[in-house]
């Protein structure tokens, strides 16, 4: 399934213009999440992968530091260092627009574009550097699965139109089977076995219970009885699992609204289940019958 709206991270320590941009990315539609410092940002980076991100050179270390444009070179090396499948496109902010070398540095860095403080509502804002970024960053991914010998494509280019974008696009079929082997459950995706631990393998099936149930929509981790203590460690033990087994599949298929909910973004009819092995995790099955 594909997500139905892009998702942002502005960094920025100035309450003021924080709330301006917000309320930018907002009005197209995005989702946004925000930090002050380059230790909130890295804690959000971990978790929720993000489209892109809006970043002030000038930020702390961590809260109550003082802001400094080292901090801010740190964390945009730290952010294009990420994996090609979470590396988000990067917008640099500074009101030290006027000293060249800075952006020329942030560009030689990594970033994407930079955009001067104030912002002049013209080509400066950040509405018209977002709008430029999203049209590049679509057409590259366009370009990159076209390379490809045999690719059908299916994205969604500049302008709106509609393109093939390549059979590996296409949902994973899972199926969850639940049977116990050494103490660990099994499932299968794309007819590869996986094993988890019983607790992941539960936290896994009530997520794909959730995207049979209610397509698109996130689940609190709060509802979820099996892990109501130890939420974070339970998240980043069965994402490091299914890394480690299916290389990509998190970052792919699983989606965080930046609030401690997630999604598992595929068709409902993509999810099956073996009912005779599953009747040993009573509860699930009952919701994937309903």
């Amino acid at each position: 399934m594909a997500r139905t709206k892009q998702v942002a991270l502005v960094v920025e320590d100035d309450p003021t213009l924080l709330d301006l941009i917000k309320e930018t990315i907002e009005s197209l539609g995005h989702e946004v999440s925000s930090a002050s410092s380059q230790e909130n940002a890295l804690a959000l980076l971990e978790d929720t992968m993000f489209d892109y991100v809006l970043l002030d050179l000038k930020i702390p270390l961590r809260e109550g530091r003082l802001p400094r444009l080292e901090i801010g070179f740190t964390l945009l090396e730290r952010i294009v260092s990420l994996p090609d499948a979470r590396r988000p496109g990067v917008i640099v902010m500074t009101a030290h627009g006027d000293d060249h070398e800075y952006c020329r540095r942030a560009l030689r860095e990594g970033a994407d574009d930079f955009i001067k403080k104030p912002f002049d509502g013209g080509k400066e804002s950040p509405e018209a550097a977002i709008k430029q970024l999203l049209a590049r960053r679509s057409e590259e991914r366009y370009e990159a699965v076209a390379d490809v010998p045999g690719s059908v494509a299916r994205e969604r280019g500049p302008g709106g139109a509609t393109r093939e974008a390549g059979a590996e696009q296409g949902p994973p079929a899972i199926h969850l089977i639940g049977t116990y082997d050494r103490r660990r459950c099994n499932l299968e995706i794309n007819g590869k076995e996986l094993l988890l631990s019983e607790q992941r393998f539960r936290l896994f099936g009530r997520l794909a219970v959730h995207a049979k149930r209610a397509p698109g929509q996130h689940l609190s981790l709060l509802d979820v009885p099996e892990i109501q203590s130890g939420t974070r460690q339970a998240l980043n033990r069965l994402r490091k699992d299914l890394e480690e087994q299916v290389p990509g599949f998190w970052d792919r298929w699983i989606r965080n609204d930046g609030h401690g909910s997630y999604c598992l973004q595929v068709p409902g009819d993509s999810i099956t289940y073996d009912a005779d092995s599953m009747a040993a995790h009573g509860e699930l099955l009952v919701k994937l019958r309903s």
